[in-house]
């Protein structure tokens, strides 16, 4: 009787287990960013104009030439104010500032 316990107890962890996994992968990742550009204006609005204005992006003699450059300089700013971002926001805000100002 005890077996049958313990494989009665395997098989409901193991239903839940599934059940919990089919309703993860149904809903989406949750950190997905349903709006890049809206999320990536926001975190620059948040965190960006604290150090500069839009004259850094406007300007001819402006440093950043490519979307490789604008992704690392957008790092290097991230890390150096230690902002609070994931990859994805880093990204979003790549995004948005490409699509504002770049146009890579």
């Amino acid at each position: 009787m005890k077996t049958l316990t313990r494989k009665m107890f395997k098989l409901v962890l193991f239903l839940l287990a599934v059940g919990v996994s089919s309703v993860s992968l149904a809903s989406g990742n949750s950190s997905e960013i349903k709006d890049p550009i809206a999320h990536g204006k926001q975190a620059h609005d948040n965190h960006c104009y604290k150090c500069h204005n839009d004259d850094v992006y406007t300007r001819e003699d402006r440093f950043v030439k490519s979307i490789d450059a604008l992704s690392k300089q957008v790092v290097r700013c991230k890390e150096g104010s230690d902002i609070p971002w994931f990859d994805e926001d880093a990204d979003a805000v790549v995004q948005f500032l490409n699509k504002k100002y770049y146009r890579f």
